[in-house]
């Protein structure tokens, strides 16, 4: 059991001074004080390396101070960085503020409450025993084992059964459930019902679950399940309970199908330790959730490494959104009847000062993960439109169109955002194309008419991006003031080689002109397909065949090699 606690016990002056004194001369007199007090005191530079340790620690890990100073925890304790207290000591490394959690150490068998303090020179650690009024106070604050909105056993009870079957030596599983797309629910119909939902989710779990087995919610989304046998025993039991999930939900009229992922950690194979058994499972959750699999992921020790550079890209890319360090490339889109450069879409890239330029697909899912979409998409609005502000100096009045995130796209205030970025960049409104996914089209479908309204009014162009792939009804399609569509680049691709995919981008080509809109073909990369496309009639082709994407120096010079288009205008029958 693992608790952040408030520094209460000591204060972070006193500790500065104490970390001061600990490198000076009146190390002696405090290393006796910490004896009597039996505080274990350690401290470590910035690269994690002993340059002091009292008595009190060197008698806790049973070590001389010649095998501790000079050396780094990981070396004399292999086990360290699976210590439940790790997380807290590196927090407070990394994010520079003091930290204090308790917890019960399998190492020593007894209560800790463990304090830490960044220093000018690195990192002080002390720790001593808890008392027992200490720990009551935690475990009154967590007494209640019973999650009051489904009725099943909370994370307390879990921890509690965990170490029970871990002291018995018994062989068991803990897998993490978390819904795949709960939070659709709570955007769609409300919190009232997302609960409903988990209702219903927690009974059909239950259902499923055998007399020997246990279930559990954690928090939010987030169930825990337990049981026993070997991994693929196991395996096989968290797969009955995801089909579960995979059941339609209907409320208010409209159903959802949510589906989950989950993680699987092993009892003792992968750890020892109710939290860390619990982190472990965690872990595997994440993993299975990035990879977007309907089965569940076991824990495997490559997970901590990833997890650990998760977290490094993570700290880097916030530092890169901060400091606006992204790039954007230009891909042109050319008329197919002509072959000249009718727009372009704005693509961005991160040049990494380690890892190269990378692809959008290589960090915006981290991004979403972490709420950076909203930051991001304000610096791509902001980049576009002083590019397309150079564009038309330089004589190419083309659109340019940009990808903004379900974040952005719901966020009532996207209009004024977009409208402000236009009145300081001086760009005409017709000159910038915002391009939606269909999918989040299709999420909020009122929320989504509403902020369509209001760019159309602006007289920003609006596209439907990857058309064909999501939920939309023809009603809905002409319910929004969209201007372009773009057919998914999984027809366009097949379409040479199936006649179902060439019968659907045709079809798709007749209902946008129907409804007065310009169609784009996405990832035509063959000569053969632009050729095809264009007997179909599409407007615009945008993929390899035509252009690669393009930085803005190179897109101005192959824009001006070719006759520029005006523009797209809206086509009528």
């Amino acid at each position: 059991m693992l608790r952040e606690l408030p520094l209460s016990l000591l204060d972070p002056k006193d500790i500065a001074g104490m970390s001061s004194a600990l490198e000076q001369t009146n190390a002696v007199h405090l290393s006796g004080l910490m004896w009597e007090a039996r505080e274990a005191v350690v401290h470590v530079d910035h690269d994690w390396v002993v340059r002091y340790c009292n008595d009190v620690y060197l008698e806790d890990i049973h070590l001389q101070r010649e095998q501790v100073i000079g050396r780094t925890p990981f070396e004399f304790q292999p086990s360290f960085s699976q210590s439940i207290f790790y997380e807290t000591i590196e927090i407070a490394r990394k994010e520079r503020r003091p930290m204090a959690s308790i917890g019960y150490s399998a190492v020593l068998n007894r209560w800790l409450m463990v304090r830490v303090f960044p220093t000018a020179t690195g990192t002080l650690m002390l720790a001593n025993d808890a008392s027992e009024t200490v720990v009551r106070q935690y475990q009154l604050a967590q007494q209640a084992l019973k999650d009051p909105l489904t009725g099943l056993s909370n994370k307390l009870a879990l921890v509690t059964e965990i170490a029970t079957r871990l002291a018995t030596g018994t062989k068991f599983a803990v897998a993490v459930l978390g819904l795949d797309r709960f939070k659709a629910v709570n955007e769609a119909q409300g919190y009232a019902r997302g609960d409903l939902a988990l209702m219903e989710m927690a009974s059909r779990l239950q259902i499923t679950t055998l007399a020997e087995e246990r279930l559990y919610r954690l928090n939010g989304d987030e169930f825990a399940f337990m049981t026993s046998g070997e991994a693929s025993t196991a395996r096989a039991r968290v797969r009955s309970l995801i089909v579960q999930t995979q059941r339609p939900i209907v409320l208010h009229g409209q159903s959802f199908t949510l589906g989950a992922s989950s993680g699987l950690a092993l009892a003792p194979e992968h750890g020892v330790d109710a939290e860390l058994l619990l982190k472990r499972a965690l872990l595997a959750l994440r993993q299975s959730k990035r990879i977007r699999t309907n089965d569940a992921v076991i824990y495997e020790a490559s997970l901590e490494i990833m997890t650990r550079q998760r977290s490094e890209l993570e700290t880097e890319l916030r530092r890169a959104v901060e400091n606006g360090q992204f790039m954007l490339m230009l891909q042109p889109k050319g008329a197919l009847a002509g072959r000249h450069v009718v727009g372009a879409e704005a693509l961005i890239r991160w040049p990494h000062a380690e890892r190269g330029v990378l692809a959008p697909d290589q960090f915006l899912p981290l991004a979403q993960d972490c709420g950076l979409m909203p930051a991001i998409d304000r610096w791509v609005l902001r980049h576009a439109l002083s590019q397309v502000k150079e564009l038309k100096r330089l004589g190419i009045a083309v659109p340019v169109s940009i990808n903004l995130s379900v974040e952005s796209l719901s966020d009532a205030g996207l209009v004024d955002s977009v409208m402000s970025a236009l009145r300081d960049t001086g760009v005409e409104p017709g000159l910038l194309e915002i391009e939606i996914p269909e999918g989040a089209l299709m999420r909020d479908v009122d929320t989504s008419a509403s902020v369509l309204a209001g760019l159309d009014e602006l007289g920003v162009g609006i596209s439907i991006d990857d058309f064909g792939t999501g939920y939309s009804s023809f009603a809905y399609l002409a319910r929004f003031p969209v201007h372009t569509l773009k057919v998914d680049r999984s027809f366009v691709s097949d379409m040479t080689s199936n006649a179902a995919s060439r019968t659907i981008v045709k079809s798709l080509i007749r209902l946008a002109h129907s409804l007065s809109m310009r169609v784009v073909a996405e990832g035509a990369e063959t000569d053969e397909q632009m050729a095809m496309l264009e007997r179909m009639h599409c407007d615009e082709a945008q993929g390899y065949a035509y252009a690669r994407p393009m930085a803005f120096d190179k897109f101005c010079t192959f824009a001006l090699g070719r006759t520029v288009a005006a523009g797209p205008s809206a086509f009528t029958i």
